[in-house]
């Protein structure tokens, strides 16, 4: 498949993914969750910490996570629909392989998701800057990275996969991910029982508040987390390959 076939039918599935009438709804939920956690959670601070601070602002992100999260399955499963495999069928004719297929997919859900959480991290600096006139942003930067892209690879790895095997199964995974938001633990895939409960076990710092931290098995689970992910992305690819060969 060369380059030039391969962004045309990304831009595709972009227009498609970004155009289609649930993502607007889903995007405004998205940001009213956000922006209700900022005012009635997230400014009174986490674990007797400062709203603004990274704690708090790691707790907030990993809330939004799990909405953001169940967006992107929703979205997932547009490709596995009845009108998504006749138009799969009408494109047969086209040289994509099962990996530029399956890539093309994560691309254009990675996009979604990038938006959703641009705008919910606009929103939490928006409220810092209009609330607490905090602007020292740099230490955030960091963390947020660690947060979003194991969530978005593993869910996005673990609904393909799922969605290969049947549409209804990416259906099942939601449950889980709006139930298990809250494991005080490194286990927990979006963090915000992590962050809200360490501080309580930290030393109290000059300035009143834990220094920010996070443990070597925290970050090693992230990890896995990334890694259990990009793993169902390749047995994906292995089962679509399979799949066309057979038709």
């Amino acid at each position: 498949m060369n380059k030039k076939c391969f962004l045309k039918i990304l831009c595709y599935e972009l227009r498609r993914t970004l155009l289609n009438r649930l993502f607007p709804g889903l995007l405004l939920v998205n940001g009213l969750y956000a922006w209700f956690l900022l005012s009635y959670d997230i400014v009174l601070g986490t674990a007797y910490t400062a709203p603004f601070s990274v704690w708090s602002y790691c707790t907030y992100l990993g809330k939004t996570l799990p909405v953001a999260a169940v967006t992107v399955l929703l979205l997932l499963s547009n490709y596995y629909s009845r009108k998504q495999k006749q138009i799969e069928e009408l494109t047969a004719a086209t040289p994509v392989s099962p990996f530029s297929q399956v890539l093309i997919r994560t691309l254009a859900a990675g996009s979604c998701f990038l938006l959703i959480c641009l705008v919910e991290i606009a929103l939490s600096l928006l409220f810092y800057i209009q609330f607490f006139r905090f602007h020292d942003f740099a230490a955030f930067i960091l963390p947020t990275f660690l947060l979003i892209l194991p969530c978005f690879i593993l869910i996005n790895g673990l609904g393909q996969l799922l969605g290969s095997l049947h549409r209804s199964l990416i259906y099942a995974l939601i449950l889980p991910a709006l139930a298990l938001h809250s494991i005080p633990s490194v286990f927990d895939l979006f963090s915000a029982g992590y962050f809200s409960t360490v501080p309580l076990t930290l030393p109290v710092g000059a300035d009143g508040e834990p220094a920010f931290t996070v443990s070597a098995a925290f970050t090693a689970t992230r990890l896995s987390y990334a890694a259990l992910g990009i793993a169902c992305i390749c047995l994906t690819t292995v089962l679509s390959a399979r799949k066309s060969r057979k038709a």
